[in-house]
Order: structure tokens, then sequence, then C-alpha cells
């Protein structure tokens, strides 16, 4: 009796590193599909930096399955822009000035105004928006919205 090789599946998931991608992955290859419209060929799962503590951080080690797509800079320069906005989003001062005036206000302040982490989400999803569109999108990359994960790590959809 022969073993059946296992089949890759059609909608990719991320995962943990185990080492060198398989030899029928798509890594190294040109873009093939559309954005948006057809299913990513594979799945890169950034790892979130725990040397901060609780502060969510995501690590900047390059990947090498996205050699060849875009450089190790413009990576760096992503990873760094997205952790400025998650420390900036968990600010302790900002904090505790919203929590004080909510309580204050009897909970009111919380209706007229945005909190500063709900200000940071909306700019951390615009700078990935940015991002996606003048850097990833054009050499066949999708960064996906890392609260769709909790923030335990950062996906990079690879077409």
């Amino acid at each position: 009796m022969q073993k059946k090789a296992r089949a890759r599946p059609l909608i990719p998931k991320s995962s943990y590193y185990f080492g060198p991608p398989a030899i029928d992955s798509a890594y190294g290859t040109p873009p093939i599909g559309q954005i948006g419209v057809h299913h990513p060929r594979e799945i890169v799962r950034i790892e979130r930096d725990y040397s901060g503590g609780e502060l969510i951080q995501f690590a900047p080690t390059y990947p090498l399955e996205l050699e060849g797509r875009i450089t190790p800079t413009q990576f760096l320069e992503t990873i760094n822009t997205i952790n400025e906005i998650l420390i900036s989003a968990h600010s302790i001062r900002h904090s505790i000035v919203y929590n004080t005036l909510a309580v204050l206000t009897l909970q009111i302040w919380r209706v007229v105004m945005d909190s500063h982490y709900d200000k940071e989400m909306k700019r951390l999803q615009r700078a990935i928006d940015d991002l996606n569109a003048s850097i990833y999108n054009p050499v066949g990359l999708n960064i996906l919205w890392p609260r769709r994960v909790a923030f335990l790590f950062l996906e990079i959809e690879y077409y």
C-alpha cells in the first residue's frame, strides 16, 4: 500500500517557523493573482517580540521568504512604524488622563471623546493601508490587520 502525499491546502494559514520553506512553496516566484480577489499562495508570520514585557511589539527579524519582493530596509521601516504606533497607543499617561476624566464626568467623557488608544488604532490602520498601497501590494504582498489575531503576530499574505 502506498501512502498518499499530503496535499497543500487551497487556503493557506500562517504557522510558526519550522525551518526552510517546502520545495513546492511559492516563495521566490513572481506574484500571481489579485489581492482581495484570489487567495494568497502563502502567508508569512511575523512573531511578536516579548522582550519588552507586555508592551505589544513585533520582531524586526527579516523573513527570508520576503527576499526578492521587498528589501530588509523596507521591512525594518515597516515594523518600526507599526511598533512606534503601538508604543504610543499603550501610553500610560494618556490612559490615566482619559480614565480620570471618565470617572469625574460619570463616563460621559467616553461618549464625547475617543480614547488615545482608539485614535492610535485608527492611525495604525491608516499606516498599514498606506504601506500596503505604496510598498507591499505592488510586489504581491499584503499586510493583514493584526487586531484580528489579538496582536499575537503579524501576517503578510504572499500572492
